[in-house]
Parts: C-alpha cells; structure tokens; sequence
C-alpha cells in the first residue's frame, strides 16, 4: 500500500506536472502567436518605414522644388517690380512733360486770348469815346449856335441901345 500511495502521489504530482505543463504550452502557444504578431507588425513597420522614407524624400525633394520655385518666382517678381517702377518712372516723365507743354499751349492761348480781349476793349474804348466825343461834338455845336443866335441877338440889342444913346444924346 506504500506503493500506491507513492502511486498515488506520483500520479497526482504527474497530474499537476501535467497541468502546469499544459499551461505552460499554453503560455508558449500564445507567446508564439504574440512573437507572430510583432514579427507581422515588425513587418508593417519596416514596410511602413520605408513607404514613410519614400514620402519623406519625395516631400523634401518637392520642398526643395518649390523652394527653387519660389526663389524663381521672387526673382521675376522682383524685375516686373522693376519693370513697372521704371514704367511709372517713364510715365511720370512723359507726363510732366506733356502737362508743361500743355500748360505753355493753354498760357499762350490764354495770352491771345488776353491780346485780343484787350484789343477788343481797346476798339471798344476808343468807339465809346468817339461817340462820347461826337456827341459832345453835336451838343457844343449846338450851344455855339445857341451862343451865336444870343450873341447876334445882344449885337443887335447893343446896336438899338447905342442907336438910343446916340438919338437920346443927340437929342440934349
């Protein structure tokens, strides 16, 4: 009966050797799927690392394009900023001297105008003074002969007076 015990013991002890063996092939079963699972996912890693790189160098490669771009860009930018810095200069020019000759036709068309303006005053002066002049012309012809009409007319009242003075005096 020993033996059985010992059997027994040992049948019981395989038992647990059995269950700690069983799940220990479990624990070895799911460290091989997990060491499958990082091995699929060190994979996807490497295959997404290098598919990043691609990107990344593609991105840098188009960073340094449009960078090469933009300093082209600047560059043409900057000679239309000329262009048009020396159009505006050219037009400004262009303009000042079509407003002064501009100014000079208008000052001399103002001047003309001016000359004639004055000779039209001028002829218009010496018409107003000419009538001025005839019309003072008429009325002192008209006095002359209004002075010569009394002064006949006192030369004949004279000539009665000294008349009656000479008959008046002849007469004492």
């Amino acid at each position: 009966m020993a033996d059985f015990e010992k059997l027994d013991n040992l049948i019981i002890e395989l038992e647990k050797e059995s269950n700690i063996l069983m799940d220990f092939n479990k624990v070895f079963t799911q460290v091989e799927n997990l060491k499958q699972e990082i091995s699929d996912n060190i994979g996807l890693l490497k295959e997404n690392n290098e598919s990043f790189e691609t990107v990344s160098k593609s991105i840098q490669s188009k960073l340094e394009n449009s960078e090469k771009r933009i300093e082209l860009l600047k560059i043409e930018l900057f000679k239309h900023i000329q262009a048009l810095y020396e159009d505006n200069k050219n037009f400004q020019k262009e303009f000042d001297s079509s407003l002064v000759s501009r100014l000079d036709k208008y000052k001399s068309d103002i001047q003309v105008a001016i000359r004639n303006e004055g000779t039209q005053i001028q002829k218009n002066f010496e018409n107003s003074l000419s009538d001025n002049l005839y019309s003072i012309e008429s009325r002192l012809k008209e006095y002359y002969h209004l002075q010569k009409k009394q002064f006949k007319f006192l030369k004949i009242m004279i000539g009665i007076v000294v008349i009656l003075v000479f008959v008046l005096l002849s007469k004492l």
